[in-house]
């Protein structure tokens, strides 16, 4: 079990850092997705930077729980941003994404 949670923490911490970065390069298709929820161009990429802090947050043991309770916020409203643009597959997928930033809570928790 601990191989897995090590191994989802390294996927969450990458897929935290790479959707930071992708909303902070102003990708167009970001840009709709979250307008579709009232997110302008610029929250979207202030939604993008505290994306990549929480991930890079995510890299070392005393930051990681926060960094953890930082990205599970913003992958529910990117969950609910794709679910808005009636995109139900890729949304049910971002529902994992919620998990997996939960379950870095859990690895920190049992590591103690």
């Amino acid at each position: 079990m601990k191989l897995l949670l090590t191994i989802n923490w390294i996927l969450t911490t990458l897929l935290s850092i790479s959707t930071g970065v992708f909303k902070l390069m102003q990708q167009e298709a970001d840009i709709l997705l979250f307008e579709k929820i009232g997110m302008n161009a610029t929250a979207t990429t202030l939604l993008g930077a505290v994306q990549l802090i929480g991930g890079l947050l995510l890299i070392l043991p005393k930051t990681r729980k926060i960094g953890a309770y930082i990205m599970i916020p913003t992958f529910i409203l990117a969950s609910v941003a794709v679910f808005a643009n009636g995109m139900i597959g890729f949304g049910i997928v971002s529902v994992l994404f919620i998990v997996m930033a939960y379950l870095v809570v859990v690895r920190e928790n049992t590591s103690n």
